[in-house]
């Protein structure tokens, strides 16, 4: 794993941790204020929120992996595509349980609850439709040019807005969704790399 990597990982298990235990202590009014900003905008948003927010869902992946295998005829970044965006989903599932942090609706019942968000009793920390659009778009950072990089990490953080927005999650879910996010995509990236350089000493004469 390179240095940049290694920090990159590094800062970010630094703040799922950081911002797992923070969430545990409940609702700061930090962090209140923050989500007010974004849950209080107006309702005419929406339906242009909604298909930003695909790209974090469950779906989202499998969808890029098909694109991907149907443009370009190469499994190695549908296979990753797939693979680490489900990783991830599973992965934020075993993190909603450890931290046990509600939805926005149960520390304030004025939220606004839009797209289909429902108050259903389900987990909060963290947010599996951020770590998810990060996931992917931390994979696909090695597979893009630097521009199309710009524009997948800018949806990546339009997913978490958007979360916030519907009233499906609080700022602290998204900022930890994003680091678990981006861990699992850089381990992802670690293992093809890897793959990548025992393939070609394998080809090598």
């Amino acid at each position: 794993m390179n240095v940049y990597r290694t920090l990159r990982v590094g800062t970010a298990l630094a703040v799922l941790v950081g911002s797992g235990i923070e969430a545990r202590r409940g609702l700061p009014e930090w962090e209140r204020s923050v989500y007010r900003g974004i849950n209080d905008a107006p309702n005419e948003l929406a339906p242009i929120a909604w298909a930003p927010m695909q790209a974090g869902s469950l779906t989202a992946p499998f969808v890029l992996a098909g694109l991907s295998y149907w443009k370009t005829r190469n499994l190695d970044p549908a296979l990753a595509y797939a693979s680490a965006g489900f990783t991830t989903w599973l992965a934020a599932k075993g993190v909603k349980k450890i931290i046990g942090r509600g939805r926005p609706y149960d520390y304030d019942r004025t939220t606004n609850l839009r797209l289909a968000t429902q108050t259903d009793g389900s987990l909060g920390y963290v947010s599996g439709h951020a770590a998810v659009a990060a996931t992917l778009a931390t994979v696909m950072s090695g597979d893009w040019s630097p521009a199309r990089r710009i524009v997948v990490h800018g949806l990546a953080v339009g997913v978490g807005i958007t979360r916030i927005y519907a009233g499906a999650h609080l700022p602290l879910d998204v900022v930890g969704g994003t680091a678990l996010g981006v861990v699992v995509g850089e381990a992802t990236n670690a293992v093809r790399d890897s793959l990548r350089s025992s393939w070609s000493v394998v080809r090598s004469p």
